[in-house]
């Protein structure tokens, strides 16, 4: 398996953030450990710094044919700045994920080449999942390394302290990205102590942060990352909700989705705009007329030059947002029934 240039690494890092959402400026570091970022996500900015390393095979004559791992090579030590985010970890182009461990753990490590590894088995659940965790017996006691998708990235950014603070608890974390409410409170019940029914309830949390995370990703991807009204892609794409977060009945299915640029969302989310069914656009004339006696209708020729009059829709006719969907998300946005009627 061969190497990757660091600077081909840091490329597809940066490249992974964007394409997640995130706003990044590049400190310093494109061509040597570490690559130090400043990352703009959620309405927060974080400060990074990232230590990416090829994830090749393990070492020779162990008789572990699918264990892979990174070598820690050309980094003497690590250190943990006030208000950093240090990073530690690899790329698998073997499976197309990344890999990353607790940075905290490996503070100190001796010279030689040291290595860290993990299991094929995790890249590849990684791969069809979007996450996977394991946990190894090291001489120090646990460690745990989190696959990801490269689409999950800002995900694990978020998550990633709670996820290693959950010890072997958080071994089981994959087998809940499909589960249950009931599954999940089985997974917690079954910690053998208090402690570990709390570490089992941190592990829910951040599982539910995970589906949440997934929507993004799924909705871009089923409109191939351009505006379903504009056209426009440029990584100057949001994924709205069809139903809004605020109503009881959402979900973070792709097809409660559709994929807007950003002024179109804001629109579509004040009520401005309306998708309805069939696909069609409408602007809504009760709102429009609210505004032009406010005197806050400028620019509204502009807006009407760039909305056609009906979506461009994803070729998969399931992640198409159903007729129902859209109408609830007209009316969750203010749109009554004389609007959509006078609309269509």
């Amino acid at each position: 398996m061969p190497g990757i240039k660091f600077g081909d690494l840091a490329d597809r890092f940066i490249g992974a953030l964007e394409l997640a959402g995130a706003t990044v400026l590049v400190v310093s570091g494109v061509q040597a450990r570490p690559l130090v970022l400043s990352v703009v996500m959620d309405g927060k900015t974080y400060r990074l710094e990232v230590y990416l390393w090829a994830v090749t095979f393990g070492g020779k004559g162990r008789g572990r044919p699918r264990e892979r791992r990174i070598q820690l090579t050309g980094v003497e030590q690590f250190t943990l700045k006030a208000g950093v985010r240090t990073i530690l970890g690899g790329w698998s182009d073997e499976t197309g994920v990344f890999a990353f461990w607790d940075v905290r753990r490996h503070l100190g490590f001796s010279a030689g080449s040291p290595s860290l590894q993990l299991s094929l088995d995790t890249l590849e659940r990684a791969s069809t999942v979007g996450m996977a965790t394991e946990v190894r017996s090291v001489r120090e006691g646990q460690e745990i390394a989190v696959a990801v998708q490269p689409d999950y990235l800002l995900w694990y950014l978020q998550e990633y302290e709670r996820l290693y603070d959950c010890s072997g608890e958080v071994s089981d974390a994959a087998t809940l990205v499909e589960g249950t409410p009931e599954d999940e409170r089985a997974f917690i019940d079954s910690g053998t102590t208090d402690a570990a029914q709390s570490r089992r309830h941190q592990v829910v949390s951040v599982v539910r942060n995970f589906r949440e995370a997934r929507f993004r990703p799924l909705v871009l991807r089923a409109y191939g990352y351009r505006c379903c009204l504009t056209g426009v892609a440029l990584r100057l794409v949001d994924a709205a909700h069809v139903v809004p977060v605020s109503e009881p009945t959402s979900t973070d299915e792709p097809r409660n989705g559709v994929a807007l640029n950003p002024l179109l969302h804001r629109a579509y989310d004040c009520g401005l705009l309306g998708l309805l069914p069939g696909g069609r656009t409408a602007l809504n004339s009760r709102l429009l007329t609210r505004l032009r006696k406010a005197r806050l209708d400028a620019g509204l020729d502009f807006l009407r030059q760039m909305i056609p009059t009906a979506m461009t829709m994803p070729g998969s006719p399931e992640l198409r947002p159903p007729d129902e969907y859209l109408l609830r998300g007209l009316k969750a946005r203010g749109w009554s029934d004389t609007d959509i009627s006078r609309a269509s």
